[in-house]
């Protein structure tokens, strides 16, 4: 018995083995094929890392429409994305580039997914962000594959006679933009090795923490490892640092992240929606660049290049065609017709055209050409209508469904008529002309488009009638265009672009306006000056920067820097608000107004260069951690007057209502002082009435105290009371200046630290760099090393480097954050400032917004 007893033990064993092992297999067969084909990654999320971790699961997973975060989360980015902002100026939360440091919060019920991957059910959000930059929305993984984007027939397509064709001829001899540079010294060529070597180590460091945490997703966890996929989930530090590592020699690794790049899947991805702009910069620039920079030998990037800006290109199948900057990519998305964005940010709209020109110049494609230059000709048109002429608003309203008349007080004087640019090639889309380039006419009447931000999570697709197959295409073209004819021809919303509808405008260069202004010199000499478009643009631009946003701070030594303000005009009536800000995305200007000066030959300019990025310079130099905050506000002095450091002067911006404050405060002490006397009147009248009814009884003993414990009880409060007063003491002028610097740790010259983090930004070496390679002078240098030592001390985790929440203190806070341009962007230019300056030569390359190095077509 007992031996049958063991027998049916072990066979029940094995039957229970069999059953897990055959439920496995069962679940296996279900799951999503993975976009990549290469050995899956460790994984080490999380989760697994925490030691208390979280009740509710957490995955990195983004498929649903932007929901906006708090307010007290929402930070200017972000890119560009990426923005630091003040809260209160924020019209629409949900545009804001979301910044990929937030926490996930898990629903209590699973959410079923549609076909096109959005979430029927509750969707996972992400909260509390910094930076500005882009909302996360997460989905949970579907246990069934993906849907993949499938080339279908555009809504509003172009004849190619219409298309706008990339120029061509012999590119004209731009001015060189490097400086001529001395032999070094044996000891200063070590000591140059020497520090190179030293930033080498850094970026290996951090690329093998992501390759062992993180491989194949976007961004590493450096402080608790790993991952996270803010971008898609294609990998984006992978493909963001292909060209560092070619630039730094670290070929092996190079071709290993290019054979990990085959098995990317571009048409297919968790998100509902692709950040265009975040994965035009990021992605299609640093597969173009990492072509470029190893001599197209290659053939796999730009492969790859084309398969990223075929799924892209439908973001462009607008009535107008302005691209929507959150592109819906997946079939039964696509099937309906889009507008373009009511609330586009400046900086995503405008920054799509350096790589879309260089994929043009390299597949011979004009339509990539096309899809950017009709960009450019409508801020071209709308630069002169603002209300600050020559700059754009931080938002605008790229719909097409509303038309921008001129400001009334900038209308052409009486008796001229306005300059038409002669480089514009498209003509207004509110002209229904035969030439129009924006539309074919393939269709008369379209279906109103809906903005696809505006479409709730669980919006159902078009319902075509029962013209759409069972794959969820319509079964003809002719389907498409009877769907279409049933509308009316007010819809069709061909505009150009407009102001958005609130109820002020901000003007500015950082944060959601920068890289479209730094791409206008570049795209100039991408096209190898053969658009004039780009050059007249910058140079209005910056004439408008500099008479109305240039501003000199005041600070300590006399030290001659600038700084670029951001103005907030109103609508209607109301007053301009100028906020005299320092910020760190701010800091590429004076590395384009360098470029600038050299390309335009404007020799003066390169002084005003000197003087921005000095101004960056200063900023690292004055915190305890020698970083520069992300966010802060100064003191300007007048314009035309000299700028001397006045203690008087600070002092009052940090303590601007003195005179309320401290009228306040009297007004308190001045109540307080009448309510203490009406309540002593009435204690010592109520004591005289106590004491006459004593009297009347005889009981004269009673008011007598011998031990005196009533007498020393008075005297304890009295003092408590005195104590109290004290305590509520209104500091003055100077106690209150003096506490905000000593509480807030406030810089010389600084009157508000309003983002006190680093997020590892590159934009202040960037021109440094810049002005190195093309003034020759090794103060840049001596300032970058400082700059690197900086960083690389205060960053540093044993997995990589980490953002950290504030360059105020000694040792700062781990923010467990790296974005991909730690290694595509600071690393690299911190390299490139001590490299031979032939490295990629500015006279052979352009730089994008990424710093992804693109060869310039005479080269």
């Amino acid at each position: 018995m007992l031996f049958r007893a063991r027998r049916y033990r072990v066979f029940l064993v094995f039957a229970t083995i069999f059953v897990l092992v055959f439920i496995h297999f069962a679940r296996s067969r279900e799951q999503s094929p993975s976009a990549w084909s290469a050995p899956s990654p460790i994984d080490r999320h999380p989760s697994s890392f925490s030691p208390n971790p979280p009740a509710a699961d957490t995955v990195d997973h983004q498929d649903s429409a932007p929901i906006a975060p708090p307010p007290s989360d929402l930070n200017p980015e972000q890119h560009s994305t990426e923005e630091a902002k003040d809260p209160s100026s924020i019209e629409n939360p949900s545009d804001i580039r979301p910044s990929p440091s937030a926490g996930l919060i898990k629903p209590s019920n699973d959410a079923a997914l549609k076909d096109d991957g959005s979430a029927s059910g509750p969707v996972w959000s992400k909260l509390g962000s910094e930076d500005q930059e882009k909302l996360e929305v997460e989905t949970p993984e579907a246990t069934w594959p993906h849907p993949h984007w499938q080339k279908l027939p555009e809504h509003y397509p172009l004849a190619s006679e219409d298309l706008i064709r990339l120029p061509t001829g012999q590119p004209k001899t731009l001015p060189k933009l490097q400086a001529d540079f001395k032999d070094e010294s044996s000891a200063d060529k070590m000591q140059r090795v020497q520090r190179l070597s030293t930033i080498k180590t850094t970026f290996e460091r951090a690329w093998t923490g992501y390759k062992t945490s993180a491989m194949g997703h976007d961004e590493v966890m450096p402080l608790r490892g790993g991952y996270r996929d803010p971008f898609n989930g294609w990998g984006a530090t992978l493909v963001d640092s292909l060209d560092t590592l070619w630039l730094m020699d670290l070929k092996e690794e190079f071709s290993l992240a290019v054979d990990y790049i085959k098995t990317i899947d571009f048409t297919t991805t968790k998100k509902k929606e692709i950040p265009v702009f975040e994965t035009v910069i990021r992605y299609l620039g640093g597969l173009l660049s990492a072509y470029d920079i190893s001599g197209h030998k290659y053939d796999v990037l730009l492969e790859k290049a084309v398969e990223l800006a075929e799924v892209l290109m439908g973001a462009f199948d607008t009535p107008n065609r302005m691209p929507g900057l959150f592109h819906r990519w997946a079939p039964v998305s696509r099937m309906q017709p889009h507008r373009a964005d009511k609330k586009a940010v400046l900086a995503e709209l405008g920054s799509l055209s350096v790589e879309f020109t260089r994929l043009a110049q390299l597949t011979k494609e004009d339509k990539y050409y096309d899809a950017i230059a009709r960009i450019t000709n409508e801020l071209e048109k709308f630069q002169d209508k603002t209300q600050l002429p020559g700059l754009w608003p931080l938002k605008l309203d790229a719909s097409g469904c509303r038309k921008t008349k001129p400001h009334l007080d900038h209308e052409v004087a009486r008796g001229q008529s306005p300059v038409e640019s002669a480089t514009s090639v498209l003509p207004s889309m509110a002209q229904p002309t035969k030439a129009l380039p924006t539309d074919a006419q393939s269709y008369e009447e379209f279906l109103e488009p809906r903005d696809s931000r505006s479409l709730h999570d669980d919006a159902q697709p078009a319902d075509y009638g029962g013209g759409v197959s069972a794959q969820g295409f319509p079964n003809s073209e002719s389907e498409y265009r009877a769907s279409f004819e049933q509308q009316s021809s007010e819809t069709q919303c061909r505009e150009g672009l407009a102001t958005f509808t609130g109820e002020s405008e901000k003007y500015g260069l950082g944060a959601l306006a920068d890289s479209t202004y730094e791409y206008l010199p570049k795209e100039y000499m991408l096209l190898g000056g053969l658009n004039e478009q780009y050059h007249t643009m910058y140079e209005k631009a910056l004439k408008a920067a500099r008479e109305r946003l240039l501003f000199q701070p005041m600070v300590k030594n006399g030290r001659d820097i600038r700084f670029l303000s951001t103005v907030s005009m109103p609508k209607g009536h109301g007053r301009t608000r100028i906020s005299y800000d320092g910020d760190h995305l701010s800091c590429f200007v004076g590395g384009m107004v360098a470029v600038g000066a050299k390309i335009f030959g404007n020799e003066g300019d390169m002084e005003l260069a000197h003087q921005l990025t000095d101004a960056c310079v200063w900023a690292y130099e004055s915190t305890k951690s020698g970083i520069m905050p992300e966010h802060f506000t100064l003191v300007p002095c007048k314009k035309g007057e000299s700028c001397e450091w006045n203690e008087t002067a600070y002092y009052k911006a940090l303590d601007p209502n003195m005179q309320e404050r401290l009228a306040r405060a009297a007004a308190r002490k001045e109540a307080k002082e009448k309510k203490k006397a009406i309540e002593e009147a009435e204690a010592t009248s109520g004591s005289k009435k106590k004491t006459l009814g004593k009297r009347e009884r005889g009981n004269w003993h009673v008011i007598a105290n011998s031990d005196g414990k009533s007498h020393k009880k008075d005297e304890a409060e009295a003092e408590k009371h005195e104590d109290s007063d004290e305590d509520e003491k209104t500091p003055s002028h100077e106690e209150f200046a003096t506490a905000r610097i000593r509480n807030e740790r406030l810089p010389p010259g600084i009157t508000m630290l309003v983002n006190r983090k680093y997020l590892l930004r590159p934009e202040a070496i960037e021109s440094v760099f810049i002005m190195y390679r093309l003034t020759g002078d090794n103060y840049w240098r001596e300032k970058g090393w400082e700059m690197f030592e900086a960083v690389s001390k205060h960053t540093r985790t044993e997995l990589a480097n980490s953002a950290i929440d504030d360059v105020t203190v000694e040792t700062p806070t781990m923010l467990d954050e790296m974005q991909s341009f730690w290694l595509a962007e600071t690393l690299k230019y911190f390299y490139l400032l001590f490299s031979d300056p032939g490295v990629v030569s500015l006279d052979e390359y352009v730089l994008n917004t990424e710093a992804h190095p693109l060869k310039r077509p005479q080269y």
